[in-house]
C-alpha cells in the first residue's frame, strides 16, 4: 500500500517502515540492504515483515546511484534518428546498442532535443554536457562538432563514437568502426582479378576519415582509382558517359542509394551492369537485405553491440580505447570482367 496523508498517495519510506517497526532508520537501511548481521533475527524479521505489510519499494534511482553509477547510458545522434531516409543507416546499430544494454542491465536513454538552429544537434546546447544525465554514451552521426568531441575528451567523459573520428591534434577518439580498409583492399583485388584497372569511387563526403579509409583500401591494389562526390541528383547519363571517356569500368559507390543512382543513368546510355559497367557498394546495410549487390557490408548490430561493450568497459577502466570490426564481403551480381 501507499501512505496517504493530506495530499496524494505518497511512497513508503525506510522511516516510514522504521518508526511501525520501532526501529531506527539506519536499522531498516541497513537490513533491507541485507548487511544486518549485527542486529537481532527477531528484529530484522519484524523490519522485513513491515516493509512487505506497507508494501515498500525500493527506489530504483536511488539504489543505483548508491552503487556509485546511475546504469543509465545515453544515444547521442547528431542526426535524427528515426526519419525515413536514415533508418537503413542507423536502425542495426541501434539494435545492437540495444541488445548490449539489455544483457548488460542497462537502461538507455536516447537524447533527442536539438536547441540549434539547423539539422544537427548539439551536446552543448544551453551550455552544459547534457550527456551528464547518464553514466555515458555512445555517439553516431555523419555532422559531428569536432569542437564537441574536444571538450568531450577535455572533461574526460566516457563516450564510444561508432565510425572514425579525431581530435585537432590528430588523436583519435575512443571509437568502434568497420575495417573498411581491409574490405576495400579485398574488394580492389577481386576488381582487378576480374580485369578492371580505371576504378571510380563515387560518395557524398570526402571528409569523412571513412572515406579515407575505403579509398586506401581501393588504392592498396595498385589499381588506378579515382573520386567523385557530386550530389545524387548530379548522377545522370551525363556523368555516366564521362566515366566511358576516362575509360572507368567499374564504379565503387558509397552507399546503396549512389549505386540505384548509377545503374539508372547506366542504363539511360545503354550500358548494361555489370558487363558495360561493373557496380560494387562499399557499405551495404544490413537493413537493404539481399539486394544483389556487389561490394561489402557493414556489420550495423555487431558495431552497436561492440560500442556499447566497450563504453562500459571504459566505465570499469579495462576496455582499448578503439576496435575495427571486418566487414562480409557481397559476392553479389553486379561485378563482372568488363565487355571491352
Amino acid at each position: 500500500m501507499r501512505i496517504t496523508g493530506q495530499g496524494r498517495p505518497r511512497r513508503v519510506s525506510q522511516m516510514d517502515i522504521a518508526r511501525q517497526a520501532g526501529v531506527t532508520q539506519a536499522a531498516v537501511s541497513l537490513i533491507l540492504r541485507g548487511k544486518a548481521e549485527s542486529i537481532p533475527e527477531e528484529t530484522r524479521q519484524r523490519v522485513l515483515d513491515v516493509a512487505r505489510e506497507l508494501g515498500y519499494r525500493a527506489d530504483p534511482l536511488a539504489r543505483r546511484l548508491a552503487k556509485g553509477r546511475s546504469q543509465l547510458l545515453g544515444v547521442f545522434t547528431y542526426e535524427r534518428v528515426f526519419s525515413v531516409a536514415q533508418r537503413s543507416l542507423y536502425h542495426p546499430f541501434l539494435l545492437g546498442i540495444e541488445e548490449a544494454a539489455e544483457q548488460a542491465g542497462h537502461d538507455l536513454l536516447l537524447f533527442t532535443s536539438a536547441a540549434t538552429s539547423g539539422p544537427v544537434r548539439s551536446i552543448y546546447a544551453g551550455g552544459e554536457n547534457k550527456l551528464r544525465l547518464v553514466d555515458g554514451a555512445v555517439l553516431l552521426g555523419r555532422d559531428e562538432i569536432p569542437a564537441e568531441l574536444e571538450q568531450l575528451v577535455a572533461e574526460e567523459y566516457p563516450f564510444v563514437f561508432i565510425g572514425r573520428r579525431f581530435l585537432g591534434d590528430g588523436r583519435e577518439v575512443p571509437n568502434v568502426s568497420p575495417d573498411y580498409t581491409g574490405a576495400g583492399r579485398a574488394l580492389a583485388g577481386r576488381l582487378a582479378e576480374a580485369g578492371h584497372r580505371r576504378i571510380r569511387y563515387v560518395g557524398a563526403n570526402p571528409e569523412l576519415p571513412a572515406t579515407a579509409d575505403r579509398l586506401a583500401g581501393l588504392r592498396a591494389r595498385r589499381l588506378e582509382v579515382s573520386s567523385a562526390f557530386p550530389h545524387l541528383a548530379e548522377i545522370s547519363a551525363e556523368f555516366v558517359r564521362e566515366l566511358q571517356r576516362a575509360g572507368v569500368t567499374a564504379v565503387v559507390a558509397e552507399s546503396t542509394d549512389y549505386a540505384e543512382a548509377l545503374r539508372s543513368a547506366a542504363e539511360g546510355c545503354g550500358l548494361s551492369v555489370p558487363g558495360g559497367l561493373s557496380l560494387a557498394v562499399a557499405g551495404v546495410s544490413e537493413d537493404d537485405g539481399d539486394t544483389g549487390w556487389s561490394g561489402y557490408g557493414i556489420p550495423g548490430r555487431l558495431l552497436g553491440r561492440l560500442a556499447l561493450e566497450r563504453l562500459l568497459g571504459r566505465l570499469d577502466g579495462t576496455a582499448e580505447a578503439t576496435a575495427t570490426v571486418a566487414c562480409p564481403p557481397h559476392e553479389g551480381t553486379t561485378l563482372a570482367a568488363p565487355e571491352n
